[in-house]
């Protein structure tokens, strides 16, 4: 792959050029689930060229399930399954990192049912590229930060679930987008907290120049959440007020 980024300068590619990246596309696609986006960005190659890419290789998929559509899902999904069952021994034998296998398993398990989705004859190709202006970006982080302001330090499922939300988008739409945000730079703000990865928006917003430390909005998060930790603090001494008072909530 890096050598195909190195090699490649510009200008068109020739038949062994374009074989050699499309197979290379196919593979990060298919067997990493990278979307065209982190793949362009990987590569170092034009994103439209990367989503003419995956379109290709879709369509070959729904010309070979046509043909025979049951040995072809057996094919494809064939390898997923031998992986599957290599994980289920792992775990069987390993039970330390049970966690991280069973997340490996509802990630084949999502790759297998996509496949068979965006694959199915009577679903047309459905590639694009989904990439909105930065505006946009800004203002979907600036409104986490204000929704978030008692921890906005995030996890990338919560991210997700909020783009969905926000743009009233799929979640393979809401992913391409998340996927946009990181090589915007998130990717560097990701934090690692009580076993779990998190990333600090503020941390981007002061990576992007979306705001300056001394800007009145920064001010108003702090105030925000100063606010939230009163709040807290107060609940605590009524509840501790009440039990003093009138005893044990349960009784």
């Amino acid at each position: 792959m890096v050598a195909l980024a190195q090699e490649k300068n510009g200008g068109p590619y020739s038949k062994g050029e374009r074989e050699k990246r499309q197979k290379e596309v196919s593979r990060l696609h298919f067997e990493f689930g990278y979307s065209a986006i982190k793949i362009s960005d990987l590569m170092k190659i034009n994103r439209n060229t990367i989503n003419a890419d995956i379109k290709y290789w879709y369509s070959n998929i729904k010309e070979e399930l046509k043909q025979n559509s049951e040995d072809f899902i057996l094919r494809q999904i064939g390898r997923l399954e031998a992986q599957r069952s290599r994980i289920i021994e792992n775990l069987a034998e390993n039970k330390v990192d049970d966690i991280k296998y069973e997340k490996l398993l509802l990630d084949i398990d999502v790759k297998i049912n996509n496949m068979l989705l965006r694959t199915s004859p009577d679903k047309p190709v459905t590639s694009e590229l989904v990439e909105i202006q930065e505006g946009v970006i800004k203002n979907i982080i600036l409104f986490l930060i204000i929704k978030h302001s008692r921890d906005y330090g995030l996890k990338k499922e919560d991210i997700i679930s909020e783009i969905i939300n926000l743009q009233k988008c799929t979640i393979i739409e809401a992913k391409e987008i998340f996927s946009q945000i990181e090589n915007l730079g998130l990717e560097c703000c990701r934090k690692f907290r009580s076993y779990e990865c998190v990333y600090d928006l503020l941390e981007f917003t002061y990576l992007r120049r979306y705001v300056l430390a001394s800007d009145t909005f920064v001010a108003n998060v702090h105030a925000l959440y100063i606010l939230h930790m009163y709040v807290e603090a107060e609940k605590i001494r009524l509840s501790k007020k009440y039990t003093k008072e009138y005893g044990n909530k349960e009784e």
